[in-house]
């Protein structure tokens, strides 16, 4: 036994001294030996059930990472994104007029005879909204029983009652039609009766009715820029999924604090797919209301074939974030003289990929059209990834069903409400007091 360990001692004995009678090898060793430890360590994690959000953090950390962390069960994106020429041809988001908020102005031949039955019906109401909350819904029976329970624990309740004019609830649903396709009649007498209750919905016609990944986000997107949704114009425009939990309060808090006048696109990577280019996930994105009229406007032109197109709707919506159009600084000023024509700095070119590739986080503000890609990182996201702190927003496979969205609101959002800044109560609905 005491020669074992004799045989031991005499081999570290060797090393230590061959460590100090060289430290600059010994110090390369060690470096290269963490260097492999920290990397097998991360290529385990990559292919872990939660493998993309340390790999989309990384990212977020510094866009050079995409060159270190190694991936997951994906592949580097090479190829360039889904070019829209009719998004690049709208004018520029910031060519739009940003509205002015203000105390509740009313249509009176709108407005609803009766008072209305919940404060998501705001029907006859004109003034700017400070957020329009959209919630995708579809007209299956189960997400009619969701959105009840959604009006019941409403994060409109979250707001005083002065204020609830500035905050927009709307469910997006299409048509319901059955298995052959005909109008499924009583879905429908159903869909309607409920609309004439809440005045909360928001009817879209559909390809098949109702789809997510046919073009629901894009009709989305141009009716709202149209005004098909009730005509009010906005500060930011969200979509939020029905399986998300909405903290308002905080989230306002952020809002407010950001330039509606600059063009954002708002949400979080974390729990994007990485064999995308870069997106934000669909459980809560945002634009800002000028990104909302160049989408629309782009939107208006497309083939209807395009529009429905099958993709993921947040990869698709972050793809079009590389199509819009250029600010003012990378327009080409000419004069009739075509030797005068001034020649344009390299990353004005809307076809060069970003200085780290599609897939990693892009310069914000975006030095080409100005878009500022609001990312709110570990803020928002799933809950069972211990490092999302989520105080903005969370979502689950288990929000899917109302007993686990419910439980998320008990525990998270109950008893919590907005406390509007000082200079808000000149938007105060008078009638109600600040």
């Amino acid at each position: 036994m005491l020669g074992n360990v004799k045989n031991i001692r005499l081999p570290l004995a060797a090393l230590r001294r061959r460590l100090v009678q060289n430290p600059k090898t010994s110090i390369l060793s060690f470096v290269v030996l963490l260097i492999a430890i920290l990397y097998f360590a991360l290529w385990r994690v990559e292919h872990g059930d939660f493998g993309r959000w340390y790999w989309n953090y990384g990212i977020v950390l510094h866009p050079a990472m995409i060159h270190i962390m190694p991936y997951g069960n994906w592949g580097p994106v090479e190829g360039p994104p889904r070019w829209i020429q009719e998004i690049h041809d709208a004018p520029w988001m910031g060519h739009w007029r940003i509205p002015e908020l203000s105390e509740p102005v009313y249509n009176r031949s709108l407005s609803s005879i009766t008072p209305p039955r919940h404060p998501h019906d705001q029907r006859g109401l004109i003034s700017p909204s400070l957020i329009k909350i959209h919630i995708f819904s579809t007209v299956k029976p189960k997400a009619q029983e969701k959105r009840h329970l959604i009006r019941r624990l409403s994060p409109i309740f979250q707001i005083p009652p002065a204020y609830r004019h500035l905050i927009e609830v709307k469910f997006v649903v299409g048509h319901a039609y059955k298995e052959d396709w005909s109008v499924d009649e009583e879905m429908e007498a159903s869909l309607t009766e409920e609309q004439e209750m809440y005045g909360d919905m928001f009817r879209l016609n559909l390809y098949h009715g109702e789809n997510l990944r046919e073009g629901k986000i894009l009709d989305w997107i141009r009716a709202v820029g149209d005004g098909e949704d009730g005509g009010r114009d906005s500060w930011w425009l969200f979509k939020v999924d029905d399986d998300s939990v909405l903290n308002l309060p905080t989230f306002l808090d952020t809002l407010i604090t950001l330039d509606p006048h600059i063009p954002h696109y708002l949400g979080t990577s974390l729990n994007r797919w990485p064999p995308y280019q870069h997106h934000f996930t669909g459980m809560v994105t945002g634009f800002s209301w000028g990104v909302v009229k160049t989408m629309a406007a782009g939107i208006a032109k497309m083939p209807r074939g395009d529009i429905e197109w099958s993709y993921d709707d947040d990869v698709l919506t972050g793809e079009i974030m590389f199509d819009l159009p250029s600010g003012p600084q990378c327009r080409r000023q000419s004069s009739h003289d075509s030797s005068n024509v001034e020649l344009l700095p390299d990353y004005c070119d809307p076809h060069r990929p970003p200085p780290w590739g599609w897939t990693s986080s892009p310069l914000s503000p975006d030095p080409r059209t100005d878009l500022v890609r609001y990312d709110f990182v570990r803020r928002m996201g799933d809950k069972d990834v211990w490092f999302v702190k989520g105080d903005v927003a969370r979502h689950s496979w288990f929000f899917k069903f109302p007993e686990g969205w419910e439980k998320e609101w008990k525990k998270n959002i109950k008893g919590k409400m907005w406390k509007p800044p000082k200079w808000f109560e000149r938007f105060a609905d008078p009638a109600i007091g600040a």
